[in-house]
């Protein structure tokens, strides 16, 4: 009998399944501290004010209860894991539960656990130890309302209100003012995932994990793992994604499809997250199912499963709306018509290759497309070729880089560039609903009626203090998604989204009723200027829809004639 050698397993994909959801990397007991999470960490604001707290614990006879709250998956365990084992000294004194991950019985609810360990801080008992609690927002809501229920825990329940824990608009304050208090809260959900920059959003923490997870070093066992499969033979499709990310270019337009998509959808982003993130744009479902597998196909390399897998991740649900694919401009056009027409594509789409500064191809890539070539699948080539494009030139679609800037310049009081943003908006609003002339504009844009009234209203820009409040600042962490901003005093909150669709509005697009609900507050700031107009204004314009003609109808002041009537050429 001839022995059939089994294929050689893989060990980057063994490690590389560390970043997903369901792995017991990325879900932290507070006790334990593995290498890899240890080598993964990075530090963040929050984590300083956490030590700074403990050290005043030190000093303090009275005992104190810190809560660490946040979302799911947003880094609680892990911080409080690594600060357990980099200064365990601060935690002498200090009794630290996680609500995620510990409990007392099987038999009890993480409500009835949290009461107990959380009973010395209790309304009339005296607590015993200082104590640290990692929370979840809806565990704490929870608690809070059976305690509520119960009448117990006043004083922490007024703490609680008192820092807006569950108001979304309060999350960005400083809730630690009086540091020696005897409750302390630090919200994770205060750290904005990215800052505003000169130059676009940043974000040092991920851009500091998805640098660990791909960097050659000693510590990095995925790295290590991939290096030693890619030496050995033992290749996949994953092993090409991967190498993709190693390309520092590749990685921050990635990470701009993240802001971007945060941004837009005002979505929350866990660490736990974005290690799942990082692990689905690698590692495609075919993978994940079958290790045995190679997954050689153009359909499995990292542009089309960032772009086009909505299914795997509410994440990547989000960025498949901003898929290239989706913005038919004329270069992606040209492109597709002559990948169909030349002859010798394969010198065609390495000429295209050739063009980016970026140095990203491997060996796999290149096999991959020319068994696409050979197959003739031209329409995914096509589709490949605008997303790699994507990820490495400077993009094609500026609208969301254009939003960032002028966010970032209403929170540093560059007035030069809210003064392009103004005359966009400008623009945009005469042309929400018509303007019959300069400084008129009309009240509705119903053509079905015989005519339409139009008021005078000169366009006077509005900004509120809120402008240039964080003008010292060279990166802004605490911010709105929006810009607040108006004419002749009265304001409205444009987003991006918003943005997006004042710009077709201003070349001349009339939007549909599902896109006006994205218009609701512009509709509204609308309204609200042309009604105060028409209370005050002494004239207005009538505006025949079928010819056009305009007459202008004014107040007169003296004699017996109320209304003059004057046909404007």
């Amino acid at each position: 009998m001839t022995n059939i050698m089994p294929k050689p397993e893989s060990k980057f994909l063994n490690q590389i399944k560390m970043l997903q959801s369901s792995s017991k990397e990325t879900v932290i007991h507070s006790n334990t501290f593995s290498p890899f999470t240890k080598y993964m960490h990075t530090k963040r604001p929050i984590e300083g004010e956490i030590i700074e707290a403990l050290k005043r614990l030190e000093q303090q006879d009275e005992k104190q209860l810190i809560l660490l709250c946040g979302s799911v998956g947003d880094g609680k365990s892990h911080l409080l894991s690594y600060l357990k084992s980099a200064y365990s000294s601060l935690f002498f004194d200090v009794f630290v539960h996680n609500d995620a991950t510990e409990s007392h019985s099987p038999n009890e609810s993480s409500i009835e656990t949290l009461e107990k360990v959380l009973q010395g801080f209790n309304d009339g008992h005296t607590p015993t130890q200082h104590t640290i609690v990692a929370i979840n927002i809806g565990v704490m809501h929870n608690f809070y309302i059976s305690q509520m229920e119960k009448g117990q825990f006043a004083q922490l329940r007024q703490f609680i209100d008192d820092n807006g824990v569950f108001d979304e608009n309060s999350l960005f304050t400083d809730s630690n003012s009086d540091k020696n208090k005897k409750f302390q809260l630090y919200n994770f959900a205060s750290e904005r995932v990215f800052a505003l920059t000169s130059d676009g959003p940043k974000s040092a923490f991920l851009e500091s994990i998805f640098t660990k997870i791909v960097q050659d070093d000693s510590d990095n066992p995925i790295y290590q793992a991939w290096k030693q499969d890619v030496e050995a033979g033992i290749l996949t499709i994953t092993h090409a994604n991967y190498q993709l990310l190693q390309n520092e270019t590749i990685r921050i337009r990635v990470l701009e499809k993240i802001y971007h998509v945060i941004l837009r959808d005002k979505i929350m982003l866990s660490t736990r997250a974005f290690y799942n993130f990082i692990f689905t744009i690698i590692v495609p479902s075919e993978l994940e199912l079958d290790p045995n597998k190679t997954g050689f196909s153009i359909q499995h390399t990292l542009p089309n499963l960032l772009f086009n897998h909505p299914d795997r991740s509410p994440l990547l649900e989000k960025i498949y709306t901003i898929d290239p694919l989706h913005m038919r401009v004329k270069e992606t056009d040209e492109l597709i018509s002559n990948l169909h027409v030349l002859s010798e594509k394969q010198a065609f789409v390495q000429n295209i290759f050739n063009e980016s500064k970026v140095d990203w191809q491997s060996d796999i890539y290149r096999n991959v497309i020319q068994q696409t070539i050979e197959k003739n699948q031209l329409q995914e080539l096509s589709k490949f070729i605008i997303r790699i494009k994507d990820l490495t030139e400077p993009t094609l679609y500026e609208t969301f880089h254009d939003f960032v800037k002028y966010l970032y310049s209403f929170h540093t009081g560059d007035k030069k560039l809210m003064g392009e943003l103004f005359a966009i908006v400008k623009e945009a609003f005469i042309k929400w609903k018509g303007s019959p002339q300069p400084n008129y504009y009309f009240v509705s844009n119903d053509l079905s009626r015989p005519h339409r009234l139009a008021f005078p209203l000169k366009l006077k820009e509005h900004v509120e203090q809120s402008f240039g409040a964080q003008a010292s600042n060279e990166e802004i962490l605490q911010f709105d998604n929006y810009v607040t901003m108006g004419f002749c005093k009265s304001v409205f909150n444009i987003d991006l989204r918003l943005y997006e669709l004042l710009l077709k509005v201003k070349g001349g697009y009339r939007p549909n009723k599902n896109e006006m609900n994205v218009a609701i507050q512009f509709e509204d700031f609308y309204k609200q200027l042309l009604s105060t107009v028409e209370k005050n204004s002494e004239e207005v314009m009538i505006v025949r829809n079928f010819d056009k003609s305009k007459y202008l109808i004014t107040k007169t002041s003296f004699g017996s004639v109320k209304f003059e009537l004057e046909k404007v050429r």
